[in-house]
């Protein structure tokens, strides 16, 4: 294994992220937190200073990153939008439903 494996696999990390995050799909949210565990995994296991060379791969990371943020960023917009869209709708359903009508007792008082 050379010295830059392990930031040449972060890298292969934060593409994947991207993919998953641009494309994303609420069934495949386990594989987003599973790689995020693996990138955390990996960075810690990270001597305190890297290398020179894994300049590039630490700048390609970094640059992989920033673009995962600001799809994150874009997808949480988006839901919050869906979500307050989902409330309004909730809340004029209530408003037409009007009050419940009253339950019809099937039984006495004996029973």
């Amino acid at each position: 294994m050379t010295e830059t494996a392990p930031y040449e696999r972060l890298v292969e990390l934060a593409e994947r992220e991207l993919a998953l995050v641009t494309a994303f799909e609420p069934a495949r949210l386990g594989e987003l937190v599973a790689l995020q565990q693996t990138r955390t995994t990996l960075v810690a296991s990270l001597p305190e200073r890297p290398p020179a060379s894994a300049r590039g791969a630490l700048l390609r990371t970094h640059e992989l990153q920033q673009r995962v943020t600001a799809a994150l960023t874009v997808l949480c917009d988006q839901l919050s939008r869906d979500l307050t869209g989902l409330d309004r709708g909730r809340q004029a359903a209530r408003g037409y439903g009007g009050a419940a009508a009253p339950t019809q007792q099937l039984l006495d008082r004996t029973g």
